[in-house]
């Protein structure tokens, strides 16, 4: 979602709609997310971050009660974990107006961390967090899994390459063996995985915590969703583990696992189909950015141009996890075979 100027007369209504009171200040964009756009208003009532919702993932058949959900569970884990929530307002979460959907939060003054920044102590408290996350079971909302079964159109990217001539994204072409065979990994994965499954946040990165006097605060849950602990677990502690050039940090790994395993996690699932299906998450967002770097949904130039460049971080991305995950294994293995303080 490009980052444009706000629209005060949509923030106007806006702040009317969600009985914020009136603008003191012209609204402010915030640097963030690729897919929405985060806002921050100061108004007569206090301050707030108010999130305008990409129109191109809202015409989904199924993202606003996805949107919808996943407030549902963060709402039912706030108590338990320190999870920021929407504002509920007249009922629901996810508000509407015109052809805008948004969501209002209250204002933290807290700061994201930049990988550089992490310590093995930040670490060690998200795999609490995490655990404490994996213990609330059930939550009082249906579980759906997806199918394991993969839709996505790989060839037919290849094609659409060919035909637009974008030699820019002559890399995939080169990759496309490797794609498909993570493909068929995460599939085969899925299916080993299918009957154990939680609700939790699913991208619990680092810009997806705020940090106030030390502490972490949760924030982002519109991936929330069923997810197997195991693959959950694994995605989170590489989040808090891997540096700038993607190497894991031997000491942020043993510090996740030690807050997670003290705060009563399970770790005795396989590791084999986890890696494959840590391949998942990349490789949707691989396709996400290939449509939008083919205009397969509408995008502006700018949106097209940085959807291009995501699509060779992607592959990069995918590359490297490749790369990590027999060193993974052997951590793994190591970590089963020793106590936390050999490990």
């Amino acid at each position: 979602m490009t980052t444009t100027k706000p629209n005060q007369t949509l923030f106007e209504n806006i702040s009317r709609q969600a009985k914020l009171g009136q603008l003191l200040t012209e609204p402010t964009v915030l640097s963030g997310g690729l897919l929405h756009q985060m806002n921050r208003l100061q108004t007569t009532t206090g301050t707030y971050a108010v999130k305008l919702l990409n129109p191109s993932i809202l015409s989904r058949p199924t993202a606003r009660q996805n949107f919808i959900d996943s407030e549902r569970i963060v709402n039912a884990l706030a108590g338990k974990v320190s999870a920021l929530p929407a504002l509920t307002i007249d009922g629901s979460a996810l508000q509407q107006i015109g052809t805008h959907y948004y969501l209002v939060f209250p204002w933290v003054d807290g700061s994201t961390l930049p990988i550089h920044q992490v310590t093995s102590s930040h670490a060690e408290l998200i795999g609490e967090q995490l655990a404490q996350i994996h213990a609330v079971d059930p939550l009082p909302i249906k579980q759906t899994a997806g199918s394991p079964e993969s839709p996505v159109p790989w060839d037919t990217f290849a094609e659409k390459i060919r035909q637009q001539g974008l030699t820019v994204l002559e890399p995939y072409w080169t990759d496309l063996k490797r794609i498909k065979r993570w493909d068929s990994e995460v599939s085969s994965a899925l299916k080993q995985l299918q009957g154990t499954s939680i609700l939790s946040h699913r991208d619990l990165d680092a810009k997806n915590v705020l940090w106030k006097s030390g502490a972490p605060i949760l924030i982002d849950w519109e991936s929330a969703g069923p997810i197997h602990p195991m693959h959950d677990f694994l995605e989170t502690i590489l989040y808090w583990s891997l540096d700038e050039q993607n190497r894991v940090r031997r000491d942020h790994f043993k510090a996740f696992f030690k807050g997670y395993h003290a705060a009563g996690g399970r770790l005795d699932y396989p590791i084999e189909p986890t890696l494959s299906a840590g391949y998942a998450s990349k490789l949707g967002w691989l396709a996400y950015s290939l449509s939008k770097a083919l205009h397969l949904e509408p995008v502006t130039e700018k949106e097209q141009q940085v959807a291009v460049q995501q699509v060779h971080e992607t592959l990069k991305a995918l590359k490297d996890y490749e790369a990590l995950c027999p060193v993974v294994k052997k951590w793994w293995r190591d970590s089963q075979q020793n106590t936390i303080r050999t490990f």
